[in-house]
């Protein structure tokens, strides 16, 4: 690879690097529920919806939103609204995610569970590219286990790369099942190392343009 190709892989990285806080999932923490059924979003009561700010129903009864005070031992992780996907019944939800810049990036989220039943809170979440899946993995737990972060990994996209993030409702379908809040995907700073080595490959490409000028004159 030529240095001038390496200056500017190094360069985009550090780029993104230091834009450590922006985040690409939209209405990751499920505040936004402008265009819902009114019904649904008085306080200590619930909706289930087709579709929620930049999340859509994939399969099942739907996307169900509570509040603070819809449970009275449970409180959404940030704000005022979380997700429970089984619904009336085990539901998944989904978010198509464009990337405007490459590089390596992370996702992870807030996992609760709801009842007291091995094996009927789970949450399986997965990262798509088409057909290739680049993460996945189940959250589960029994209550009154509290809000714990899941980190769900790292993975490497390319610019203008759309990925599809889905969760899904994973254990007894019974209407009561885990609870998610918080879903967040963002750029993996860069280390010192890396920003070391960008300086070196700069001095060696002013050195190289430095060199080429010589011969030519």
């Amino acid at each position: 690879m030529s240095i001038r190709k390496l200056l500017a892989v190094a360069a985009a990285a550090a780029c993104l690097g230091g834009a450590a806080s922006a985040a690409t999932v939209i209405n990751g923490g499920f505040e936004d529920v402008s265009g819902l059924a009114k019904e649904g979003l008085n306080r200590g009561s619930y909706g289930i919806y087709n579709s929620v700010s930049g999340w859509t129903k994939g399969t099942g009864g739907g996307i169900e939103l509570q509040n603070n005070a819809t449970l009275a031992k449970r409180d959404a992780h940030g704000g005022n609204w979380y997700v429970e996907l089984d619904s009336n019944r085990n539901s998944s939800m989904y978010q198509d995610i464009t990337f405007a810049n490459a590089g390596i990036y992370a996702l992870s989220f807030y996992y609760a569970p709801r009842t007291t039943t091995p094996g009927d809170n789970g949450i399986s979440y997965s990262l798509t590219n088409g057909s290739s899946q680049l993460l996945s993995g189940l959250a589960d737990g029994v209550a009154p286990s509290d809000w714990a972060l899941v980190d769900a990994g790292r993975f490497e996209v390319d610019a203008g790369s759309t990925l599809r993030l889905t969760f899904a409702a994973e254990g007894i379908s019974n209407g009561l099942g885990g609870f998610l809040d918080d879903v967040s995907i963002a750029p993996v700073p860069l280390p010192g190392s890396a920003l070391l080595l960008l300086g070196a490959l700069s001095g060696m490409g002013v050195a190289s343009r430095r060199r080429k000028s010589r011969s030519a004159a």
